[in-house]
């Protein structure tokens, strides 16, 4: 009878143990008891010491093994490990988010599939190249020259799926074999790809962030495009950094890594001597004063919206050519928020407390987080009051007046995550902009731009991002304008107008001038708050029954927290080594703390 340790994906970082029959090699599934239930989990081989306590433990033996081998390519199973201690969230969860649904479900997986691509290749060395290219086009042929001159297994990860998609096409037409487009989302279309992917019959894989997992064998290069876009920070919990994975799986499979994009991330502009860039827009770019430009007058909101005639004129220029003109304005809905006139009070969400945004002519409240949606009262809920009034305008405002401009012959959609942006509805928009039109979107319009001449770009209140209140909300300001003037399709010709409070000052400078001149400025601001990428920053989250003996507990370990105040269920920290900070919240994890719960920690690395 052998110990055997465990790992069963859960909120818990430690393992458990089970008695074999026989020793089983890591990385192999097997189906564990778990209370009166049945888990899979991965074996991590025998359990290095006996449970040594007072306490009388009894030892469960496994229900069975599943596999043979390890289902995962060994440069796979040794990242889950660093995973799970990186990103603060523990082996069993990053092998969960690294596994496709019916991995977990515990469905056999053919002996001929996993025969392929044990070991780590040994012939190449960890090696890093960066190619930074505002134009796709010529930033796309740079990667083919690369792929060609360095032939072998392939990963390459672009932010969106769609342009891994396009991507992926242009490969095969340029005589590319055994290239496999990555399923974004999950189900048996990307199980079918991990079984194909796995065999070793695929020698290239495109796809989004989350193809980084891709259980490719014998890996010669990975290639992230974009890598500086906030897309390959996960949403969902844990919250992993796709770029930041895939440098790592780089390093542990000994290949290389081909980072690019428009403009580097922080990390390798202040770490990687990139020289200095000399790309600017020029003249194609337009800064407006939003104070002297004409206010369209919305009824029930007290603020107007900006229309400059750069805008107006430049739009019915761009549409008379026959091109689309994008309208760009990252507030959904009717109105941002509803307030009172007498008390000053905004609607907020009972479950969330962010603010309410009206939606359907200020008739509907919807949560842009939860969805909760409910009727606009009649009078203030704090008051009673009947002044209620909608404030910051949103892209429903816009809609009506983009129509009465270009008349009833020219299309005017709409595109945004509220919106149906299914591949259907995204070819039925492509063939009603064949001869141009307006849409009027979020920042998600831009990626029609890959797909349709846009001739202009009119960002309606371009201060709307830098006005968040998060350490790098200057970036992303800029990184989206940046990206106007150089995505897709004839962007050499494009027109970007930018609508502002401070025209041309802080941040936008660096428009004209080039990533360089931002990134320098910036980090220098960032540098005296240590924010990264200095340092790293842990936000961690819990009860706000728990976060009292949390902090107190972090702080007698001398750990230097800061506390949003006694509402906010987060807590932050500044992390030099994650290592360190995992040990001491190690005890707070353990699955004999489940009836209490556990707190989450989320990273933010650059």
């Amino acid at each position: 009878m052998t110990l055997v340790e465990v790992s069963v994906p859960g909120p818990w970082w430690n393992s458990l143990t089970y008695s074999s029959e026989n020793v089983l090699p890591e990385g192999v599934r097997v189906s564990v008891p778990m209370g009166p239930s049945k888990r899979i989990g991965f074996s991590l081989g025998v359990a290095s010491e006996q449970k040594n306590s007072s306490k009388t433990y009894r030892i469960r033996p496994l229900h069975s093994v599943i596999d043979s081998v390890s289902p995962f390519p060994q440069d796979l199973w040794l990242l889950s490990e660093w995973i799970g201690a990186y990103f603060f969230c523990g082996r069993g969860t990053a092998l969960k988010v690294m596994s496709p649904s019916f991995l977990l479900k515990g469905d056999c997986i053919d002996s001929k599939i996993l025969a392929n691509g044990g070991g780590i290749r040994p012939v190449k060395r960890y090696a890093e190249e960066y190619c930074y290219f505002p134009e796709d086009e010529g930033r796309y042929k740079k990667y083919i020259s690369h792929l060609k001159e360095n032939p072998g297994p392939a990963l390459l990860l672009f932010p969106e799926g769609r342009v891994a998609e396009l991507f992926c096409a242009r490969m095969e037409a340029e005589g590319f074999s055994n290239v496999v487009f990555w399923p974004s989302s999950g189900g048996k279309k990307q199980w079918e790809a991990w079984q194909l992917v796995r065999s070793g019959e695929v020698n290239t894989v495109v796809g989004g962030p989350g193809a980084v997992f891709a259980p490719l064998p014998q890996l010669n290069t990975i290639l992230v495009d974009e890598e500086s876009s906030p897309v390959y920070r996960m949403q969902a919990y844990p919250h992993l950094h796709s770029r930041a994975v895939a440098m790592q799986r780089a390093r542990i499979a000994q290949c290389s890594i081909f980072l690019g994009g428009r403009l580097p991330s922080s990390k390798v502009y202040l770490y990687k001597k990139l020289g200095r860039n000399s790309y600017s827009p020029k003249s194609r770019l337009t800064f407006v004063d939003m104070k002297c430009s004409g206010q369209a007058e919305i009824p029930g909101i007290s603020h107007s919206i900006p229309l400059s005639e750069s805008l107006v004129k430049g739009t019915l220029n761009c549409v008379s050519e026959g091109h689309t003109a994008l309208w760009i304005l990252d507030r959904k809905g009717y109105a941002g928020e509803i307030s009172c006139e007498e008390c000053g009070g905004t609607l907020t969400c009972h479950h969330c407390g962010v603010l309410l945004r009206a939606e359907e002519k200020a008739s509907r409240l919807v949560c842009p987080l939860c969805g909760y949606s409910a009727a606009v009262p009649e009078r203030c809920p704090r008051c009673g009051s009947l002044l209620l009034i909608g404030r910051r305008p949103g892209l429903e405002t816009i809609t009506p007046i983009a129509k009465a401009l270009v008349g009833a012959h020219i299309p005017v959609l709409e595109w945004h995550s509220d919106k149906n942006v299914s591949k259907k509805a995204l070819r039925e928009t492509l063939l009603k902009l064949k001869k141009g039109g307006i849409v009027v979107g979020s920042r998600l319009a831009l990626s029609l731009s890959d797909e349709v001449m846009v001739g202009l770009i009119g960002w309606i209140d371009a201060d709307s991002e830098s006005r968040k209140v998060t350490y790098r909300s200057r970036f992303d300001a800029f990184r989206l304008i940046w990206e106007s003037c150089w995505r897709g399709i004839g962007a050499d010709d494009r027109k970007v107008i930018v609508q502002s409070r401070r025209p041309g000052k802080g941040w936008q400078r660096g428009l004209m001038r080039g990533w360089d001149m931002f990134w320098h400025r910036e980090l220098k601001e960032r540098k005296d708050f240590d924010f990264p990428p200095y340092s790293m920053m842990a936000e961690i989250t819990t009860s706000l029954a728990m976060k009292k003996p949390l902090l107190e507990y972090m702080q007698n370990h001398e750990v230097q927290v800061m506390d949003p105040g006694d509402k906010d269920p987060s807590l932050w920290v500044f992390v030099r080594h994650p290592n360190a900070l995992m040990d001491i919240l190690k005890p707070w994890f353990h699955i004999s703390r489940s009836k209490e719960g556990f707190p989450s920690v989320a990273l933010w690395i650059d």
